[in-house]
């Protein structure tokens, strides 16, 4: 809900904005919102498998192969999937925010 002023005949009137998301085939199932959605599943997809190769690495049969990397590697892939997972959440919030504008409709009337 946002507010805002409108002027007319020298008189300011309130106007409150709102937006709503609108289920059907011109917003929520647009081929853009519908496209954001596909990025958002790739986005977790890749999260997933972030997920499960730290899973795989942490398992105690790569326990030889970790302590041969060495503790700078073994840091730099930690920081490497740190930063992956901060950049997916921010990308995460970027395409909701997409989807959300691509499916919404916008409501404005005087107050």
């Amino acid at each position: 809900l946002v507010s805002a002023y409108r002027l007319a005949g020298g008189h300011a009137y309130q106007i409150s904005v709102r937006r709503r998301i609108a289920f059907d085939r011109r917003h929520a199932l647009s081929g853009r919102a519908c496209a954001v959605c596909v990025e958002i599943g790739v986005i977790v997809f890749c999260l997933l498998v972030v997920g499960l190769m730290v899973l795989l690495v942490e398992s105690e049969p790569m326990r030889k192969e970790r302590e041969s990397a060495g503790v700078a590697l073994t840091g730099f892939v930690a920081i490497l999937i740190v930063a992956t997972c901060a950049l997916a959440a921010i990308a995460l919030r970027r395409m909701v925010r997409r989807w959300r504008a691509a499916s919404s409709t916008i409501f404005t009337s005087e107050v």
